[in-house]
């Protein structure tokens, strides 16, 4: 299924990093009729990761916990609504609420799926709802945090899939909560 990121991982976050990966590929290309050109991977220790202008948010619970994050490319999530809404009439003043919807629903859909998987494995999975973000961001890694990053290249464009861990040092909008520590 591709390279393996550069530096281990923690075995709990690598086997959500794996399901992950293998859902969104497998959601992408039955759902979607979308497939990748291109798969990349990185391992981000004290850098910063730079979101794209449409990023929908999961925290999956385990024993590690991490936050999830999709970060579409403004014309990837258009076609991906575009398809996700086929059988529905979206009106141009619609257009911005679907592709929001969509950014959520799809993430909510994915990593719902992988909760199954990984509670097969006899982990203990929750799934929070997911937290959109309109608006270019970035997450800023700390060294008590490891930011993996999967970038998924389409003809249609981008999708960075960020895993953010241990997500005890964030909130919801991935603030570091340094206070946690103490």
């Amino acid at each position: 299924m591709g390279v393996p990121f550069p530096v281990k991982l923690d075995h709990e976050i690598a086997s959500v990093v794996e399901v992950v990966e293998r859902r969104t590929l497998d959601f992408m290309r039955d759902e979607l009729g979308l497939t990748p050109s291109g798969v990349s991977r990185r391992l981000h220790r004290a850098e910063q990761v730079d979101l794209r202008s449409i990023t929908a948010i999961v925290g999956v619970g385990s024993r590690a916990g991490l936050y999830v994050a999709y970060s579409y490319e403004d014309s990837l999530i258009q076609v991906m609504m575009r398809r996700y809404t086929a059988e529905l009439s979206v009106g141009p003043d619609e257009e911005e609420l679907y592709i929001h919807e969509t950014a959520s629903d799809v993430v909510n859909v994915i990593v719902g799926n992988c909760t199954e998987d990984l509670a097969s494995r006899g982990e203990t999975i929750s799934l929070s709802p997911p937290v959109l973000m309109a608006g270019a961001r970035t997450i800023q890694s700390r060294p008590e945090a490891t930011i993996a990053v999967l970038s998924l290249q389409f003809a249609e464009g981008m999708l960075d899939l960020a895993f953010v861990g241990p997500k005890i040092l964030f909130d919801e909008q991935l603030n570091f909560m340094g206070a946690a520590l103490q």
